[in-house]
């Protein structure tokens, strides 16, 4: 699985291997932001720009915004990465979650789908 951390702003990426073009973000109030307190979990997936060019450049798109419900600390994010590294196939079923659910596995409700 590859993942990051941003340093420019809070957030953490990660894409695994077989995901099938999906990844997820995690992005955390940035400090001294009083109008943005929450945690912001996003599923999104990757889009070819032309779908007739083979490994040609893609747009990513969230489909799924999530919502912790507490702050999570750092033994959850990181369990949280060693479950998709482990099950690279989850993304997309998380994916599918209905809103008001939680993501399988989780305890993160899916709030809203997003275009």
């Amino acid at each position: 699985m590859q993942a990051g951390l941003h340093y420019n702003y809070p957030e953490i990426f990660a894409e695994p291997y077989d995901s099938d073009g999906y990844y997820m973000s995690v992005r955390a109030p940035e400090p001294g932001d009083d109008e943005t307190d929450s945690w912001d979990i996003k599923i999104g997936r990757w889009e070819p720009d032309d779908p007739d060019e083979e490994d040609g450049s893609a747009t990513g798109s969230a489909v799924l915004r999530c919502v912790p419900p507490a702050p999570p600390d750092a033994n959850q994010i990181a369990n949280l990465l060693n479950q998709l590294a482990q099950q690279p196939d989850l993304l997309a079923q998380w994916a599918e979650t209905s809103v008001g659910a939680a993501l399988v596995g989780t305890e993160l409700i899916a709030e809203s789908y997003v275009d």
